[in-house]
């Protein structure tokens, strides 16, 4: 349970009691990663019934849809994500893009890429505005998303041994972490294609090589993982879903 408290008070603005950063305490705590996507897939699902239920138009349930990740976590992979945009923008060698990465200011490659991931974000979800189904199906893959980057996390290096995510790491417990990853897994990949059963299929496929090609270059670029890397990784994984719901639905 603490282990759950320190997830929810790391990864997410719900108020949390505070409890003690001991190893005891942090074993679990990317068992319960995924968690987060299930609130925040229940969140969305009950926007979208209340949108339908109160007639309102598609661009406000988008506008509100979009805002509500960043309000449920603080915005705090849409930071790893921009600040990701300004390392790889930088094409320069390790050394660069890892200063890049650390540098606190906020580069003009991050905003224009933030800007584009909020437009195509927002038109997703009007455009799954009203198919019930593609809604599950992108819901569920906030606990995908969320499962393959704590699969991604513990099977790659760390970039360095400091920061946020390598402190949570370093006391976690690997076999059980894993065991319970897969759990996840499975339990939204069946809310996925009992809702959609081709654009899940495909959604799948594609978190899956994004999984291998990212680790790839996170290893190359960076020498490894990092709680920026993880954010852009989640930022990227969800759009994808969604834009494969948002298709889907239209195409079948």
């Amino acid at each position: 349970m603490k282990s759950l408290i320190i997830a929810l008070s790391v990864f997410t603005r719900i108020p949390m009691p505070n409890i003690e950063w001991k190893k005891e305490n942090m074993r679990y705590i990317f068992c319960f990663f995924p968690l987060i996507g299930v609130i925040l897939g229940l969140i969305e699902y009950i926007w979208h019934y209340a949108a339908l239920r109160f007639g309102l138009g598609c661009f406000i349930y988008g506008a509100v849809a979009t805002v509500l990740p960043v309000a449920l976590t603080g915005g705090i992979h849409i930071d790893g994500f921009m600040d990701t945009c300004d390392a790889l923008s930088s094409h320069g060698d390790r050394e660069k893009m890892m200063s890049v990465l650390k540098d606190p200011h906020t580069g003009a490659f991050a905003i224009i890429y933030t800007f584009v991931y909020f437009i195509l974000y927002f038109g997703a979800l009007t455009q799954l505005y009203g198919n019930t189904r593609g809604v599950v199906c992108f819901c569920a893959a906030y606990v995908l998303v969320r499962a393959m980057t704590v699969i991604l996390i513990t099977s790659t290096e760390f970039s360095s041994k400091s920061g946020l995510l390598y402190s949570l790491a370093e006391h976690s417990s690997a076999i059980v972490t894993s065991i319970i990853t897969v759990v996840w897994i499975m339990g939204s990949l069946s809310a996925m294609e009992c809702a959609s059963a081709l654009p899940a299929l495909v959604g799948v496929i594609a978190i899956i090589l994004f999984n291998i090609i990212f680790r790839r270059t996170a290893l190359k670029k960076f020498g490894g993982i990092s709680g920026d890397l993880a954010g852009f990784f989640i930022c990227v994984g969800e759009l994808m879903c969604i834009l494969i719901a948002a298709i889907g639905g239209v195409v079948l």
